[in-house]
């Protein structure tokens, strides 16, 4: 990626945390003023999460197209699925929870290419790339259901219901997207792979 390139996509990425933060802000003073208590301490908390992720942007530099689909991630969920009662809507719970999928496939590998390095990572094969980012996707989400068991329990949210099964195609949905990633980040892989030789 240029320079040029590279300061478009920062662009991008500012303004993505801007209109994030505007409409969660004024989602949370709108909760304010109903007197819903608990959507207002999950509004304080996604603002101090995402003030978190620009202060942390700073010395990590991520991909700023992953800080984006970040940015676009908390919108969705908080912003129209919590403030905006888009839960209510049969399945957006699910699309929801696929995207997390893709998000946390494409961020699973993002880490592998820190952790490994990028020339030894595009060395790897695709197998165990698509296996890789399978495993981690279906991991972080069930990490994502243990918060939201410990925001129902602690804070008393209501992510989770009363309903196990709930839970269960949550983490069926988060396996999917991770599906869904490991499969165009492989292909995308051998691309670039074929197109460099």
């Amino acid at each position: 990626m240029g320079t040029t390139e590279k300061r478009g996509a920062v662009v991008w990425e500012r303004a993505a945390f801007w209109l994030v933060l505007i409409f969660i802000a004024a989602g949370t003073g709108y909760m304010f003023f109903m007197d819903k208590n608990t959507k207002v301490f999950m509004g304080f908390m996604t603002l101090t999460l995402m003030a978190a992720i620009s202060i942390g942007q700073k010395y990590m530099k991520l991909p700023s197209l992953f800080v984006c689909i970040l940015y676009g991630f908390i919108l969705m969920a908080v912003g129209f699925g919590t403030f905006g009662g888009m839960y209510r809507i049969p399945h957006f719970d699910d699309a929801l929870h696929i995207f997390s999928g893709i998000f946390l496939g494409y961020g699973s590998w993002i880490l592998l290419k820190y952790l490994t390095g990028k020339e030894w990572s595009s060395r790897l094969p695709n197998s165990f790339i698509v296996l890789y980012i399978f495993c981690f996707s279906l991991a972080g989400a069930g990490v994502w259901e243990l918060l939201e068991f410990a925001g129902d329990k602690l804070f008393h949210f209501t992510a989770q219901g009363r309903d196990p099964d709930d839970t269960m195609f949550d983490m069926i949905d988060g396996m999917i997207g991770g599906a869904i990633a490991a499969i165009f980040i492989s292909k995308r892989k051998s691309k670039q792979q074929s197109s460099s030789q």
